[in-house]
């Protein structure tokens, strides 16, 4: 039986988990932005799960265009994980919906909590919550890969309805006022720390930023995945003026040159 992993990560959050499973059912990782270039995407393997980060209780653009490109996912067992900072709310019956779409059913859903990257709402967590967290995701890794290995269906977690219900009011104002919008980007600036080094460029998932005069320029086609405003060795890149005093984060056992594998282009 063989398996494959597509997973989308911009802080590496979603790449640890991607790497934890795959390794422990033998599935060979691909990241999503690899293969964005292809007009399909179909798959020889029995298995096919699917990692993506949440953006306020959706999936990140990027990956609902990947799902929409897969094809012949008739016979195959699908299942989805998702990282979250704060509310998954119906973000796996968004994925089912999706993966249904294309002729497929997702067999099993499962929502994993890792500490929240978003910046621009909150300083980052203190590292003694965060490995807390890494060490909960320690503890589930065997109880998915069982399931999943064992070709069980129905799981399918689920957030509170009363959380979902008080928190989506304010997201939905957010997409509103075009919090998502490939245009968010413009609230994107580098302040005098930044060295020209290209890095944040290198990392986007989208080429969305090229280098100009050795400064970063914004293409309007942004995931708000901040890649750039995480690994920017200088910190030199800020969102509005809200994340100057910011601390970043990534994910500790991600480095840099895991995420420039998962660059486009590099299948």
């Amino acid at each position: 039986m063989t398996a494959e992993l597509y997973y989308f990560s911009g802080t590496g959050k979603s790449l640890v988990v991607a790497r934890d499973i795959a390794n422990t059912i033998g599935a060979k990782l691909i990241s999503i932005p690899t293969v964005m270039n292809r007009e399909s995407v179909e798959t020889d393997a029995d298995i096919l799960g699917i990692v993506s980060p949440t953006y306020y209780m959706r999936l990140p653009r990027i990956v609902e265009s990947f799902i929409g490109k897969l094809i012949n996912l008739d016979s195959k067992y699908v299942f989805g994980i998702v990282t979250v900072g704060g509310i998954a709310g119906g973000v796996l019956d968004q994925l089912s919906d999706a993966i249904n779409r294309r002729g497929g059913i997702l067999g099993a859903g499962f929502v994993v909590r890792m500490p929240a990257n978003y910046i621009h709402d909150a300083d980052a967590l203190p590292v003694f919550l965060q490995k807390r967290m890494f060490r909960k995701w320690e503890q589930r890794v065997n109880e998915i890969t069982d399931f999943v290995l064992d070709g069980k269906t129905g799981r399918m977690d689920k957030s509170s309805r009363l959380m979902t219900l008080v928190f989506s009011h304010g997201i939905d104002g957010k997409y509103s006022r075009g919090e998502f919008s490939p245009r968010i980007d413009e609230n994107f600036w580098t302040d005098d720390r930044c060295n020209g080094c290209g890095i944040c460029a290198m990392v986007c998932p989208v080429s969305n930023i090229v280098t100009v005069d050795a400064w970063p320029v914004w293409q309007h086609h942004c995931e708000k995945c901040l890649s750039c405003i995480q690994w920017c060795p200088k910190e030199a890149i800020q969102f509005r003026k809200v994340t100057l005093k910011r601390r970043r984060y990534h994910h500790p056992k991600v480095g840099l040159a895991d995420m420039l594998k998962r660059s486009i282009g590099e299948d």
